[in-house]
């Protein structure tokens, strides 16, 4: 499934007709902006009346030039930030939805299956990468906890119940049994996570737990060792999964990066000075021209340069749930139907009595796909068997 970002989703149709982009409300930054046009726009209205009055008060318009050249590069180099941001959480997510595949297709297709348990951590195995890529979206969302609906079928109950009751005091394969100074143990043993927002939610830093994606990353390593401790894989096919578990680490890394890196505070607060300076300053250089053209102006002119500003804003943070931001559910929805579809095609040596535990929505797109492969079926009975 390809998602098309390019045409937005929310355009308003009646029959034949679709309305045009300046015609939209939804997505637009109207609603963000409103309150501080308002604003100006009374403030201007009031100075055109003063200047009605005493028109020795005006200022000329000529001076206002050189700062709305001067404010322009600002607001200039203030977009083009945030939608690098952007566009780096969107490579981020590409090349995490490659590596995910890529990952999923090696184990599928190059562990052999030599026993029943060999074929339930294959199958775990899979199941764990989905479950990490959806872990990354609610991880910089700030959503912590496993109660989410998509991840039903994935994680396997004892994870499930040494996230809630050990936290971070959880030992891994060859870490040993009691934590020491080589476990992955950060801060105290509770699993009450502290998140810090600066304002905007432009940045924040979690302490106390190691995150959710961290800990699945250490189960799939669990995973790929037991494959190579059995002779399950190749040599080559092991150095390859090595590769793609730290490409994912390191893809985390990047969606870190991009939360926790804020704008610079003093380029932020000398930007919104800069702005509503020259918009106090505006209506005094308009206001000779007359009281009807001072009003249309101010609210033009501060529409375009807050609407700007609110751009910028609202783009920064690419993994929100905002109509600009990023269709993160949707690409981990179409994960999980790769997922689904490797899940239904048996490999020869697989056991019939395997069950998955698949959640509602991926056990009907299950179901879809073996009635497909039965009516397309001609020389081999349905099921692999």
């Amino acid at each position: 499934m390809i998602i098309d970002t390019a045409t937005p989703n929310n355009r308003v149709k009646a029959f034949w007709f679709v309305w045009p982009d300046a015609l939209h409300y939804r997505g637009s930054i109207i609603r963000l902006s409103f309150p501080a046009v308002l604003m100006m726009t009374g403030y201007g209205v009031g100075i055109a009346f003063l200047i009605r009055q005493y028109e020795y008060m005006a200022i000329q318009l000529t001076i206002m030039t050189p700062v709305a050249v001067v404010l322009s590069l600002l607001l200039v180099f203030r977009t083009n930030s945030a939608y690098d941001r952007y566009w780096e959480g969107r490579k981020i997510w590409q090349d995490l939805k490659v590596t995910s595949r890529n990952m999923i297709r090696n184990v599928w297709c190059g562990m052999q299956e030599k026993s029943a348990e060999d074929s339930a951590r294959k199958r775990q195995a899979l199941k764990e990468v989905a479950a990490l890529v959806i872990s990354i979206k609610h991880y910089i969302r700030g959503e912590d906890g496993l109660e989410y609906a998509d991840y039903d079928g994935l994680l396997t109950p004892e994870f499930r119940m040494r996230v809630m009751t050990q936290g971070s005091n959880y030992t891994y394969g060859a870490i040993g049994d009691s934590v020491g100074h080589n476990s992955p143990q950060v801060g105290g043993s509770s699993t009450e996570i502290c998140i810090q927002q600066q304002q905007g939610n432009e940045g924040w830093e979690r302490t106390t737990d190691i995150p959710l994606p961290s800990k699945i990353m250490y189960e799939i390593q669990k995973s790929v060792e037991y494959m190579q401790k059995n002779g399950l894989v190749p040599a080559q096919l092991y150095v390859n999964m090595l590769n793609l578990v730290n490409g994912l680490g390191g893809l985390i890394g990047g969606c870190e990066r991009i939360i926790s890196t804020p704008i610079p505070l003093a380029y932020h607060i000398h930007l919104h000075h800069s702005l509503y300076l020259y918009l106090m300053v505006l209506p005094w250089s308009t206001g000779s021209m007359g009281l009807a053209k001072c009003i249309i102006l101010q609210a033009i002119i501060s529409f375009m340069m807050i609407g700007i500003d609110a751009i910028s804003r609202e783009i920064q943070n690419p993994f929100g749930y905002d109509a600009n931001d990023l269709p993160l559910d949707a690409f981990c929805e179409s994960l999980l139907v790769e997922l689904s579809y490797a899940l239904t095609h048996r490999t020869p040596t697989l056991p019939e009595n395997i069950e998955d535990t698949l959640s509602e929505n991926s056990k009907a797109v299950k179901e879809a796909a073996m009635n497909k492969d039965c009516s397309g079926a001609t020389t081999a009975p349905c099921g692999g068997s």
